[in-house]
């Protein structure tokens, strides 16, 4: 029988049947009469093939074991497990017109904060997302609810050894930057352009010494305020439009 996942959120359901529905099990659907958004939803998975399975909202919480399913749930089959040997011979292979643009997130246990900082990285443009295998938050149902099923398209993977990682993708050529509160240059000073893999650590502790010893560069967001620092999903969304900006 084939590995499965569950993924629930209307918007990352939806996300679902817009990119893979090909993958869809199963889903399930709490019969809200007068809300267009199911109709149309339940719509679109028949126009899929799909047949959906209208169930009451107690069935509904015990699947999800969660009350914040929005009404909505689809079992998916589970993807293809990557590497960071797949990343190694991507960059390798490499020959698009944009630079690479790897995201490294290290220790981010907080699902709700892996969740949106994956939404971010689908948003502006990244090709992977590097994961440390420690002290981090699984890719489970509220990740793929938070971050409107950006996990199920992104290319994630995770690593356990984050230094031997840099060393590796430094050696095929990109330019290695960590997130710190204490760096003395800007992030928005440097030059993005060229293959850049960001690294964001918890707002609580920052990256590892390790890690910081590791990267080409360390950078720092300009802030103005009284507040000393950014909650980290918010922190990687303005990195990366960074990154974006200067590349348009």
């Amino acid at each position: 029988m084939a590995q499965s996942k569950i993924i629930f959120g209307f918007h990352a359901v939806l996300s679902v049947l817009e990119h893979q529905a090909e993958n869809v099990l199963n889903l399930y659907c709490q019969e809200k009469e007068n809300d267009p958004r199911f109709k149309a939803l339940i719509e679109q998975a028949k126009q899929h093939g799909i047949v959906v399975q209208m169930i009451n909202k107690n069935k509904l919480d015990k699947l999800t074991d969660s009350t914040h399913h929005q009404g909505v749930m689809v079992q998916v089959r589970s993807k293809r497990e990557l590497d960071e040997k797949a990343v190694y011979q991507w960059l390798e292979e490499y020959e698009g017109s944009a630079k690479p643009l790897l995201l490294l997130l290290e220790g981010i246990q907080d699902p709700h904060n892996l969740g949106a900082c994956l939404r971010s990285a689908e948003a502006l443009g990244v090709d992977w997302v590097i994961l440390s295998k420690n002290n981090s938050a699984p890719l489970n149902a509220t990740v793929s609810k938070v971050s409107c099923g950006a996990d199920q398209s992104l290319s994630i993977v995770t690593v356990n050894n984050f230094s031997r990682f840099i060393k590796e993708i430094q050696d095929r050529g990109v330019w290695v930057i960590g997130t710190a509160l204490n760096a003395s240059e800007r992030l928005d000073k440097l030059d993005l352009k060229r293959a850049t893999a960001l690294i964001m650590g918890t707002e609580e502790t920052g990256l590892k010494q390790l890690t910081q010893s590791s990267c080409d560069h360390l950078a720092k967001i300009p802030l103005s305020g009284k507040t000393a620092s950014l909650n980290v999903s918010v922190a990687t969304g303005i990195c990366l439009y960074e990154c974006q900006r200067q590349r348009q």
